[in-house]
């Protein structure tokens, strides 16, 4: 009996019952789970925020600012284009601008690369967003003097849709523009939105209720 006796307290201290280690080895797995998650995302959003074509907010409004002598305009509206072509960046839209007979050149106030002429993703600022001129973007309903026009370089009524990188920077500078000028979603608009506008533009792939909705994003203020 004592033998049997001894004999079962030793199997029961080797794996009848688990020890206080075992007990708390779901629970520090868990733990090192939920760490390694977080890190990821860390790491994933860090590669966002510094990645090509994801402008960080302070990029945003480096990029929105204008000198300190120029009075910014009352806009209400932002207007969104396609080039209509698979290849182009802001000089190349100016020279084309100024050969239709635009003496001041790029009628965008924005254009947002494919990676053709400019990187994938990047904005440039035309001269007329630094000066604060009106736009030669869209004669209907009075836009030129009331809209921010951005224009997505590529075709996208026929072609394949916006870059994800594009795609992330025009909601970065859709929501920055809409918070700083108090426009509403329903006046960020595709070119062929606009009442009297004739045009397709900008295509029945580009997703204008993707801008709308940045357009809702709580963003602070500038």
């Amino acid at each position: 009996m004592e033998t049997r006796t001894q004999t079962n307290n030793a199997e029961n201290q080797a794996g009848g019952s688990p020890s206080s280690a075992e007990k708390l080895r779901p629970v520090a797995i868990g733990v090192a789970c939920l760490v390694l998650g977080i890190a990821l995302g860390w790491m994933i959003s860090i590669r966002l925020s510094s990645g090509p074509g994801v402008p960080s907010e302070s990029d945003i409004r480096r990029l929105c600012s204008v000198d300190a002598s120029v009075k910014l305009r009352p806009w209400t509206h932002i207007v969104l284009h396609h080039s209509a072509g698979e290849v182009g960046d802001a000089a190349a839209f100016d020279k084309l601008h100024r050969q239709r007979g635009s003496w001041r050149g790029l009628g965008y106030d924005f254009v947002i690369g494919n990676g053709s002429l400019s990187d994938d993703g990047e904005i440039e600022v035309g001269d007329r967003w630094r000066s604060q001129q009106p736009g030669a973007h869209c004669k209907a309903d009075g836009m030129n003097r009331r809209a921010i026009g951005i224009c997505f370089v590529g075709n996208f009524a026929t072609g394949k849709g916006l870059s994800a990188s594009q795609l992330l920077a025009g909601a970065a500078l859709t929501q920055h523009l809409a918070t700083k000028f108090a426009i509403p979603p329903e006046n960020i608009l595709g070119h062929g939105q606009v009442k009297d506008a004739k045009t397709l533009c900008p295509g029945k792939h580009f997703p204008i209720d993707f801008f709308q909705a940045a357009g809702r994003r709580p963003q602070p203020a500038p």
